[in-house]
């Protein structure tokens, strides 16, 4: 499973600065307070325990199965991630829904 590139785009940058950051935010600054945070109190999927996968909080039309991984580091920008991203599904011609 993985989010899609549309929620990225809208409603996790808006949960980005709901905790009072920007779109040039690390990763490791926004992992605890945004990432972490939506999967707390939510039972995982897969073994039941407290504790789970941000994509795991999301709906199923915010989420779905992966056409692709992406690779990336704690140090990159939030909004350079969704950037390029973006950028990728225009090159090959996905929608950013999936």
């Amino acid at each position: 499973r993985g989010v899609s590139v549309d929620y990225l785009g809208i409603a996790f940058l808006r949960e980005v600065t709901a905790a009072r950051k920007t779109p040039s935010a690390k990763v490791y600054e926004i992992e605890e307070e945004v990432i972490r945070a939506k999967g707390k109190d939510v039972l995982c999927p897969r073994d039941g325990r407290l504790g789970a996968a941000y994509v795991d909080c999301l709906r199923n039309q915010d989420a779905g199965l992966s056409a692709i991984m992406l690779s990336y580091t704690w140090g990159y920008e939030v909004g350079e991630i969704i950037d390029g991203l973006n950028k990728y599904c225009a090159s090959c011609g996905f929608g950013p829904k999936k």
